[in-house]
C-alpha cells in the first residue's frame, strides 16, 4: 500500500479541523435528539445502533402502546389533564399530583385503584398490561426502543404550561354574597344547604348537583365565574344531563341522579374531563379554590 506523503496528511488534517470547528450545528443530527427517534431525519426507521441493534432512546414500546391506548386520550401532547405522558422526560418528572412520585409511578396507582382509576372511564386496562407497566416501573424505568409511531415530540419538547401553576386570584373582579338567588355565593359548598336536610326550604332549591365554572384554577370563594360552558354529567345508571352556566359561573340540578359522576365542561369545540369519577354532586366541596380530595383546584372552562 502506497503511503500517503506527510504533507499532504498534515494538510488534510488541517482542512478536516478548519472544517469541525466552523460547521454549522444547526443543522447537524443527533440520532439520540432526533424527535422524530430515526435513524435519518427524512426515514421512517427505528433508531439503531452501529450493530444493529435499536436504540434505547426513550418509552419502551410495549409501555408506549398501553398509555396509548389509555391514557393519551387525557394525557397526550396537548394534554386536557394536569400532566402529560408522551416522552421519556414527562414519565420521569415528579408527579404534578403526588410530588412522592414521578408520573409514571403515579400512573401506575392510578391503574391500580379501585376508588379513583385511570381511566375514570371506558375500557380499562387488563391485568397483564398493568403487570407489564409495573415492571417497567418498578425495574427502574429504563430507557427502551420506542415504536416509532405518533404523536411525535421531542423528548426534551417542553410541555404545554400546567394550568393548574396559576396564583389564587379573583379573574372578574367581581363577588356575590348574596344570600338568595342563583348568583348566591359562588365558589362555595351548595349541597349541605340546598337538601332536604338544608335550610333551604323550598323544593326548587333541593340540588343533587351544584358547582361553580371558573377561568382558572385557584379562584376565591365569593369570586364571580364564568359563563357560556355547559357541564355535562352521567351517572351511575348512565342518565345524563347537560347543565347551562349562569352568568356567575353557577351551574345545578336537582335530577335524581345516582353517585359516582362522570364529569365534563364542554364549551363549543372545547372540552375539559375529570380524569376521575366525582364521589358527589357536591362539586365545590373538591374544588376549592386550593383544591381537596385530589382535586387539583377549581373547575376550569375548557
Amino acid at each position: 500500500m502506497r503511503k500517503l506523503p506527510l504533507s499532504l496528511f498534515a494538510s488534510a488534517l488541517a482542512t478536516a479541523g478548519f472544517l469541525g470547528c466552523y460547521m454549522d450545528t444547526a443543522t447537524s443530527w443527533d440520532p439520540n435528539g432526533n424527535p422524530n427517534g430515526n435513524t435519518d431525519p427524512d426515514s421512517g426507521a427505528t433508531p439503531l445502533d452501529d450493530a444493529g441493534n435499536p436504540i434505547a432512546s426513550g418509552v419502551p414500546c410495549d409501555v408506549e402502546t398501553i398509555l396509548n391506548t389509555y391514557c393519551w386520550s387525557c394525557h397526550g401532547v396537548t394534554p386536557s389533564a394536569p400532566s402529560r405522558l408522551v416522552t421519556y422526560s414527562d414519565l420521569t418528572k415528579t408527579s404534578v399530583s403526588n410530588s412522592a412520585n414521578t408520573e409514571a409511578q403515579q400512573a401506575l396507582v392510578r391503574m391500580k385503584s379501585t376508588t379513583s382509576p385511570m381511566p375514570s372511564s371506558g375500557t380499562k386496562p387488563t391485568a397483564s398490561e398493568i403487570a407489564a407497566f409495573e415492571a417497567w416501573v418498578t425495574g427502574g424505568a429504563l430507557k427502551g426502543a420506542s415504536c416509532g409511531g405518533t404523536p411525535v415530540v421531542a423528548d426534551d419538547a417542553a410541555a404545554p404550561p400546567n394550568p393548574y401553576n396559576t396564583p389564587l386570584q379573583c379573574s372578574s373582579n367581581k363577588t356575590s354574597t348574596t344570600d338568595e338567588g342563583s348568583s348566591m355565593r359562588p365558589g362555595d359548598t351548595c349541597i349541605n344547604c340546598h337538601t332536604t336536610q338544608g335550610k333551604c326550604t323550598k323544593s326548587s332549591c333541593k340540588f343533587s348537583i351544584a358547582g361553580t365554572v371558573y377561568p382558572t384554577a385557584h379562584e376565591p370563594n365569593n369570586c364571580i365565574g364564568i359563563a357560556g360552558s355547559t357541564v355535562v354529567i352521567t351517572d351511575s345508571n348512565n342518565v345524563t344531563v347537560n347543565l347551562t352556566v349562569n352568568s356567575a359561573g353557577t351551574f345545578t340540578s336537582s335530577a335524581a341522579l345516582v353517585a359516582p359522576f362522570t364529569v365534563k365542561v364542554v364549551n363549543g369545540s372545547k372540552t375539559r374531563a375529570m380524569s376521575a369519577k366525582a364521589p358527589s354532586g357536591d362539586c365545590n366541596s373538591c374544588h376549592t379554590a386550593t383544591g381537596a380530595q385530589n382535586a387539583p383546584g377549581r373547575i376550569m372552562a375548557p
